[in-house]
């Protein structure tokens, strides 16, 4: 068969599958489509078998003057291939132009109506060949890019796996109840902005008159945060113990072992803690605290104006550095906050953060401090969760029934 070129042109050898019912009229371009270098089979309609079609490259349906009989098998031709793609040409017999519309219609991808020259055959051939090959060929990329996303989505899957544990673990070192003390009540909001994060707290009791706390954020988020979180939690030692006695060490005291700790792991990234810690002696209601570079403590006087507890103190992990050490008197009613810098986060942007979370403490300090937490974590999270974890841990001295009277305003 000669067109453009003289041949086919067919690269390599093409399965080209010939149905047709009437061998003698199309003896002649057969012959043509194997000289090009295809590989003609060929079968009558009754012979049309499904695996024999999904073999082939291009289909070549002769209706001839059997123009239902060749509609008839062109659509057992479709049904044979259901997902499979194998290009139909269909040839309809002299004088059906009409055939044309019915054979497309029925799932013919091309049609020729008789009588037509070889080289629009051979035209006609070449095309359904390029698209069969552009077919395979994104076909073939598609099932690599599925084998890919199939990978994709184990490996995403043991990701949340491991998230997952790491969050189990990470809440198994959070307290699971505060100290039941008479003399002072605590609440907390913890909320991290993925399945784990970079805050972490405790409160423990350190003897009959005595409880330590502490709220630290390790930078970052994420696995490798939420492992130096874990870190503190045994850094952290808020009494020695030798023989028959014990020690309360001192919260600048505290922070000072915990960054030597830090500095002699040597953690790969130059990841630093930020952390106040506080040890509360129930007896006068003396508060002593340190802080490494962490936002301020708020205090919330009973029937007072809130402020920031101001004092200097560097980050953990970066240098060795010595932590001052500060103290104030609580008394009945008194509240302090210790909270990350997710609460600055989370601050709108034309107010200091510390201004505004003083403005809502103030708007609030009537309120004892379990709602006191709920409602500053209500209205500094927004909706759709934060950038940032944010952490607030409250404390009130005295309890539930020694919030002041409402001041009227």
């Amino acid at each position: 068969m000669d067109g453009e070129g003289g041949t086919m042109a067919v690269a390599g050898r093409s399965r080209v599958l010939v149905l047709s019912d009437e061998p003698a009229r199309t003896a002649e371009w057969l012959e043509s489509l194997a000289e090009a270098g295809a590989d003609v089979a060929t079968h009558a309609f009754a012979e049309l078998e499904a695996d024999t079609l999904r073999s082939c490259q291009v289909a070549i349906l002769d209706a001839g003057h059997r123009q239902v009989e060749g509609l008839r098998c062109l659509r057992r031709c479709r049904a044979h291939l259901q997902d499979s793609f194998v290009p139909i040409l269909f040839i309809a017999g002299p004088g059906a132009p009409e055939a044309r519309v019915a054979a497309l219609e029925a799932g013919a991808d091309t049609c020729l109506v008789q009588p037509f020259l070889p080289e629009e055959l051979a035209a006609h051939c070449r095309a359904m060949l390029r698209l069969k090959q552009e077919y395979d060929r994104l076909r073939e990329r598609t099932a690599e890019i599925a084998g890919v996303n199939r990978r994709l989505h184990a490996a995403y899957e043991q990701i949340d796996q491991e998230l997952e544990l790491a969050a189990r673990v990470q809440q198994s070192f959070l307290p699971a109840a505060m100290p039941a003390l008479d003399w002072v009540r605590f609440a907390v909001s913890y909320r991290p902005c993925g399945r784990v994060g970079g805050d972490f707290y405790d409160v423990f009791r350190l003897d009959e008159h005595h409880v330590g706390l502490y709220v630290a954020d390790a930078m970052g988020h994420g696995v490798p945060a939420s492992l130096l979180t874990i870190f503190l939690k045994h850094a952290v030692r808020g009494k020695d113990i030798s023989d028959h006695s014990y020690r309360l060490v001192p919260p600048a005291e505290v922070l000072e072992r915990v960054n030597r700790d830090l500095l002699a792991h040597n953690l790969a990234d130059h990841r630093f803690v930020t952390m106040v810690y506080g040890l509360l002696d129930g007896r006068d209601g003396t508060l002593h605290y340190a802080r490494a570079g962490h936002p301020y403590p708020l205090l919330i006087p009973a029937g007072g104006q809130p402020r920031l507890l101001q004092m200097e103190g560097s980050l953990l992990g970066v240098f060795e550095t010595e932590f001052a050490g500060e103290s104030c008197r609580l008394r009945p009613g008194d509240r302090v906050l210790l909270y990350t810098d997710g609460a600055e986060a989370t601050a709108q942007r034309n107010e200091p953060a510390a201004q505004q979370l003083l403005g809502l403490a103030a708007e609030h300090r009537d309120l004892g401090i379990d709602a006191l937490v709920d409602e500053l974590t209500r209205r500094l999270l927004p909706a759709e969760g934060g950038a940032d974890d944010l952490t607030l841990l409250g404390l009130q001295m005295g309890g539930r029934d020694d919030v002041p009277e409402p001041i009227i305003r």
